[in-house]
């Protein structure tokens, strides 16, 4: 490798005693974040075949995937000389065919570089249509396929639409991968180029556009392809001067034909299908676990770490679908919450419980999920429709309250999972309850002035408390918002583990502080015979 003056990168050959292919050598990064960017020159003739790992028109070599390799910084030669020799390999098997199969595995990035949202149930094969979408606060910026109301919708949440809104799209399930030859022209522009691929990529498609054009109503015709290395639409626009009733109802189902004798070749237009279905986005990152979509959830108390475990349960998917997720809590946002809650100073002097509603709606307006402002034990909500009930106030004289009421209404009423900090944020702690053998919230502290039943913070500890000057500003116990994210987290895991079917530990302990609290090992309780609650209860 030569260096090229007056710019940093280098030239070359790789595969000097075959190919011989002249390449350029670009590196920008010196910590290798990012890989050496290494070109084909323009001078070297390609075979006359399209070849895979090769991006753009500057002829750039993909020979490692992004991430997929750490290049060592503390050893630039020898990283430029791993990084040369893995191109040269690539490209040496590209040009000789031997990596012609990676064509199925790259196949998005040959088919197009544009993409439309995809919202419809997994599997599903059928009529839809494409839609604007709405991501910003501004303009419509994105399309959606969907069979209905999507929360991609460009309009008001709870608007019908019309079935006849949007883009005729024919939804089709195929079983083998979409590829190409390496010999083909390639991409596809026409509707003839389409159907010449077709015919021995995916035989079962020849046809489906010309039936769409022919059977539904619009000026455009869509397929979208669900492939098992992706999800791929193809979408051909009626012509100008045949955009007229003549042609488009009395004579539509001419339309394939009298678009194929026109002169200039119809265009096609391709794009890459997302999934944006409520089952991919929630469960995907919880591989083989199962998310919160479907589940009716009643999370009383929004503040410190009720509204970051809001955020975590919508994250799940509470709320999604079947399900719905209502959020409870009498007071408003103040100046001294912001700095450890999830709102800020936009929602200042709103209501918490509305105001987290208000705010996970807009991240996620595909959620069902209501803020109710008061006292939890006065809202007339359906507490035995609910799945589960989250008490994360904090307040041990509510919580024993809410204890009470789940105690004696067993089993009608849902479990119940209380959460909270203990001893300036040291320790938090969460128990699930329910089970007539296991543990109630009071089992955990019978008689409210002796100890508790697992003792988590040291004796020698003192709590700091500070008290205002003003009667109406409660005093409050300081500790950093990392502690609050951590106890709501702590729930969330459990809420996760109940909603799979195996809780395990229902009473869970994560020490945050170890110079004030001891390490409690995880457990599942019994009830104890003297608690007032549960004691003598069947």
């Amino acid at each position: 490798m030569a260096p090229v003056s007056g710019v940093p990168h280098y030239a070359g050959t790789l595969d000097r005693d075959g190919l011989r292919i002249p390449v350029t050598l670009e590196i920008s990064d010196l910590d290798f974040v990012r890989y050496p960017r290494i070109c084909i020159q323009a001078g070297f003739a390609m075979p006359d075949r399209t070849l895979p790992h090769l991006l753009g028109v500057d002829r750039s070599v993909c020979y490692y995937g992004r991430g997929s390799v750490v290049l060592d910084r503390y050893n630039p030669d020898g990283t430029v000389l791993q990084c040369l020799a893995q191109a040269e390999k690539v490209l040496r098997d590209a040009i000789r065919g031997r990596s012609d199969g990676d064509f199925a595995d790259e196949f998005q990035s040959y088919w197009s570089s544009k993409f439309v949202y995809v919202d419809l149930p997994e599997g599903y094969s059928g009529p839809a249509r494409v839609r604007p979408a709405k991501l910003d606060r501004g303009e419509v910026n994105a399309l959606v396929v969907t069979t209905g109301q999507s929360w991609f919708a460009a309009e008001p949440r709870g608007r019908r639409r019309d079935d006849e809104d949007g883009t005729p799209v024919d939804v089709v399930s195929i079983d083998q991968p979409l590829t190409f030859a390496s010999t083909e022209a390639w991409p596809p522009t026409t509707v003839a180029d389409i159907n010449c691929w077709l015919v021995k990529a995916a035989p079962d498609l020849m046809g489906r556009l010309e039936t769409v054009l022919q059977t539904q109503s619009g000026m455009s015709a869509t397929v979208l392809v669900r492939a098992p290395n992706g999800l791929y639409c193809y979408q051909v626009d009626v012509p100008n001067h045949l955009r007229k009733p003549e042609f488009l109802k009395s004579r539509r189902h001419r339309l394939p034909e009298m678009m194929a004798r026109q002169p200039a070749s119809t265009v096609i237009d391709r794009s890459i299908g997302v999934r944006a279905d409520a089952d991919y986005m929630f469960g995907r990152n919880l591989g083989t676990m199962k998310s919160l979509v479907d589940k009716r959830v009643l999370l009383i108390g929004c503040g410190t770490i009720g509204s970051f475990l809001a955020h975590q349960l919508a994250q799940c998917g509470a709320g999604a679908k079947h399900g719905y997720l209502s959020l409870v809590d009498p007071d408003v946002l103040t100046t001294g919450n912001i700095g450890r809650h999830l709102l800020g100073v936009p929602y200042l002097g709103r209501n918490k419980a509305e105001a987290c509603a208000s705010y996970l709606n807009e991240q996620m307006p595909l959620l069902a999920i209501e803020g109710y402002a008061g006292d939890v034990r006065a809202q007339k909500l359906p507490w035995h429709q609910y799945d589960l009930v989250i008490d994360a106030t904090g307040e041990e004289a509510l919580s024993i309250a809410l204890n009470e009421i789940a105690v004696q209404a067993r089993p009608r009423l849902p479990p119940h999972l209380f959460v909270w900090l203990l001893g300036n944020g040291a320790v938090a702690q969460c128990i699930l309850t329910g089970e007539a053998d296991r543990a109630c919230f009071k089992c955990l502290k019978p008689d409210l002035t002796g100890p508790p039943r697992f003792r988590a913070i040291r004796p020698e500890t003192v709590l700091e408390v500070v008290t205002n000057v003003a009667c109406s500003d409660a005093a409050y116990v300081p500790f950093p918002v990392s502690r609050s994210v951590a106890a709501a987290a702590l729930a969330c895991d459990l809420v996760l583990d109940w909603a799979n079917g195996n809780p395990g530990h229902r009473f869970r302990s994560l020490t945050l502080d170890h110079r004030r609290a001891f390490q409690i090992p995880d457990a599942s309780p019994t009830k104890l015979a003297h608690c007032p609650a549960c004691g003598g209860r069947a």
